[in-house]
């Protein structure tokens, strides 16, 4: 029997314009998320700039040359939608642990402020592939030195800016202020560099290196962040950091 001249003519099973517009939609959005799979994939194994848009293109199996521009417009809207797909994840744990922190009257406790903005990302190595790959390329782009700190702190989540301003405060209790915010900066880049090359460690399946078993390692990175933030500060270097007299 063929099947196509039995099916019934009558219009209650034609496809209304909302159901194709949907179907077209849904199909849209599977092509962008494949798109950012493989991106994420290829951005994580070889770096950011060593890879062209054409060769994700050609990896994602997209016939149409112009599919990455029409979905994100150009490398850097590319860049923005990975972002988009993983800070969301790190904030939902930050700001749990930030909850956790006040309901404990620890919101003046040096480590568990560090906690706040250390522990998801040391974490989230072991979510997977594609947590580990954005790992790499987030420690590749915040390494970049055109990237301003306004950038950071304009794209940080909420619970991040006030964890890190209250860590701030404390910090500048025994240093100078603009001495705090850069040793917070850098700690924080650091702590990043160390989780994307644990996340390397995962991913390489033969390997002669031998780590800390993973809750180890976290709890040692947050440990290492809150020894770094709050270590000692010289004569010299307080007496360099304080502003200029006029």
């Amino acid at each position: 029997m063929c099947l196509v001249g039995a099916w019934p003519r009558d219009s209650s099973v034609v496809k209304s314009p909302a159901v194709r517009s949907h179907a077209v939609t849904a199909r849209g959005e599977r092509t962008r998320e494949h798109l950012l799979d493989v991106a994420e994939r290829l951005f994580g194994e070889r770096g950011v700039d060593a890879v062209s848009l054409r060769e994700i293109r050609i990896a994602a199996g997209q016939r149409n040359a112009s599919a990455l521009q029409f979905h994100f417009g150009d490398r850097d809207g590319l860049l923005r939608a990975l972002a988009d797909r993983h800070l969301p994840r790190l904030a939902e744990t930050q700001l749990r642990l930030l909850e956790q922190t006040k309901a404990e009257g620890r919101e003046r406790d040096p480590l568990s402020l560090v906690e706040v903005l250390i522990r998801p990302t040391a974490e989230y190595v072991a979510a997977g592939p594609s947590a580990r790959a954005w790992l790499k390329i987030a420690a590749e782009l915040a390494a970049r030195p055109e990237r301003r700190f306004d950038e950071f702190a304009n794209g940080a989540p909420r619970q991040v800016i006030e964890a890190g301003g209250r860590l701030v405060e404390l910090m500048a209790e025994r240093m100078p202020l603009r001495l705090a915010v850069e040793r917070l900066l850098a700690v924080s880049q650091a702590m990043l560099h160390i989780s994307a090359d644990r996340a390397r460690f995962e991913d390489a399946a033969q390997t002669g290196r031998t780590g800390l078993p993973f809750d180890a390692w976290v709890e040692n990175v947050v440990n290492m962040a809150y020894g770094a933030v709050m270590a000692p500060v010289t004569p010299v270097t307080h007496r360099d950091t304080l502003p200029a007299r006029p």
